[in-house]
């Protein structure tokens, strides 16, 4: 079985040699973080707020970690919904434990520092992936990420779970690739508590096995997949929240498996079109077809290392196929793939050249190129992205709602909202009111499908006298609407129980009176 192996540890003292490298390799680890950061950091900056409405709601959601003293929390805010207070499960704990100090002490600032951390180990993470397998020029292939797809690298910049999920499946590679079986315990527990998505890893793990099975003899490894197993199960029963969480995650990807619901959920849950895919991520499809090649171009057999790398790629390609959430793991495998299938050391390119050139070293001249790729498709998808970033909604959007909710309600109210995605806006400037629905639209409909279908003709600006429904099956006295619903808006201003109290350049709040709403 051709898997790279760590050499054996030598009761030998250290020599200056080994003492130098080790110096230069952490170095090099520290040096390539720092990129990382500073590169994530200047594309967070371009935006004043977060890049993403929900990077709002787990922000506030993990200083609340801190408010609240507790992993378990309190859950008022979306009481007609599956995150009811009953119900509340977080499914992205780890990351809001991670979160939480830098959110408490150092607010929208500290966030996104928090996620360009994140960035840096991941850049690191696969460079030493990478180097472990001996393919050369690590560094430059580990760059190439920031080159490859510009939604990829606009969604790493969210402050929400995928890059940190990125980083602990590379991880597991390497410890799936250093036969470190056992580490898989812990590194599943840790991902289960990550991210709802947790099945992912135990996926990984079994493509690793049949890679495994494929090049090494018809042998099957059963270890990793047992302790992968185990750190999972112990990940959902070793839970603040268990065994809500078990449910919660039968109940939220249900909905999203059914593409075909008359409910509109997140624009991330639906496919790209071929031609937006291939004109934001052509990088990563080049990199996956000359993987595909590379075994015509060479004597070297593809081992159960590039076979795994190979057959992830494959499966979040299709992952991404279904839905353009995924866009987060496919170019990276297909980086990680390409780098091992083209880069590594064993591969002679010189003997497939003509001898003159191959006597000169004429062929080594193609780091010159190679560089001269990664760096100018870098500056592209850099220079995009950070465009991109610049059209999020600004700092304070919302704002001004509410801190005005916060200041003429009582605590707790419940406000009726005219679009689920101003609740992460709303939430983090202000956790005095409760909030009707928000962070997916099927969660209101799963838990009270009768309210839904109400709040649906409601917002639609199709009731006559919006303010009966409101008060008497919402139980709101409270509407807050963003300026793009015009037919609601001109449905309240016909409608003598509502009051407009606020408005500003981005919200409108109306009051309800008793007394009009009952006539």
């Amino acid at each position: 079985m051709d898997i790279p192996l760590n050499p054996p540890l030598s009761s030998a003292p250290a020599s200056a040699h080994s003492i130098s490298s080790a110096w230069k390799t952490a170095a090099t680890a520290v040096c390539l973080a720092l990129i990382g950061i500073l590169i994530a950091s200047l594309l967070l900056g371009a935006a004043s707020g977060f890049v993403s409405n929900d990077d709002y709601y787990h922000s506030r959601l993990a200083a609340q970690i801190i408010e609240q003293r507790t992993l378990r929390l309190d859950f008022p805010w979306l009481p007609h919904t599956i995150l009811s207070p009953e119900q509340f499960v977080d499914h992205h704990l780890l990351y809001h434990i991670y979160l939480a100090p830098w959110m408490y002490w150092g607010g929208m600032a500290g966030a996104k520092f928090a996620q360009a951390l994140i960035i840096g180990a991941l850049l690191v993470a696969c460079w030493s992936l990478l180097r472990s397998l001996q393919v050369r020029h690590a560094l430059l292939w580990s760059l190439g990420l920031f080159a490859l797809s510009i939604p990829f690298l606009y969604r790493l910049l969210m402050v929400r779970t995928q890059a940190a999920a990125l980083l602990l499946l590379i991880l597991a590679l390497q410890l799936l690739f250093r036969q470190r079986y056992r580490w898989l315990i812990a590194l599943a527990f840790a991902f289960t508590w990550l991210y709802n998505g947790f099945i992912l890893l135990p996926a990984v793990v079994a493509l690793y096995t049949a890679a495994v099975y494929i090049t090494g003899g018809r042998r099957i490894v059963w270890q990793p997949l047992a302790y992968v197993a185990l750190g999972t199960a112990l990940g959902l029963v070793i839970n603040p929240y268990f065994p809500r969480n078990i449910t919660f995650i039968l109940n939220h990807l249900g909905e999203k498996v059914d593409i075909e619901s008359n409910i509109r959920v997140g624009t991330e849950w639906y496919p790209y079109t071929t031609a937006a895919l291939l004109d934001h991520s052509a990088g990563a499809f080049i990199l996956l077809a000359l993987g595909f090649l590379a075994p015509g171009l060479r004597r070297v057999r593809r081992d159960a290392a590039e076979t795994t790398l190979l057959l992830i790629a494959l499966m979040t390609l299709y992952m991404l196929a279904e839905s353009r959430r995924f866009i987060e793991y496919f170019p990276a495998f297909a980086l990680l793939f390409a780098a091992v299938a083209l880069g590594r050391r064993d591969i002679r390119w010189g003997d497939y050249l003509p001898t003159v050139i191959h006597k000169l070293r004429l062929h080594r001249l193609y780091l010159l190129p190679f560089a001269a790729v990664i760096l100018w498709s870098g500056w592209q998808t850099v220079s995009a992205v950070y465009a991109d970033a610049q059209t999020a909604e600004e700092e304070g959007y919302m704002a001004g709602a509410a801190q005005w909710l916060q200041t003429n309600t009582q605590a707790g109210e419940l406000v009726f909202q005219t679009d689920w995605d101003d609740f992460p806006y709303l939430f983090y400037y202000n956790t005095h009111n409760t909030y009707l629905v928000g962070m997916d639209p099927t969660y209101l409909q799963l838990a009270q499908p009768t309210l839904w279908n109400l709040w649906l003709a409601v917002t639609q600006g199709i009731v006559e006298r919006p303010s009966v429904l409101i008060r008497e099956s919402f139980g709101a006295r409270y509407v807050v609407s963003d300026r793009g619903h015009d037919a609601f808006a001109v449905s309240a201003a016909a409608d003598p129980a509502m009051h407009l109290v606020h408005e500003d350049a981005n919200s409108l709040i109306w009051y309800i009176s008793d007394r009009e709403a009952e006539k």
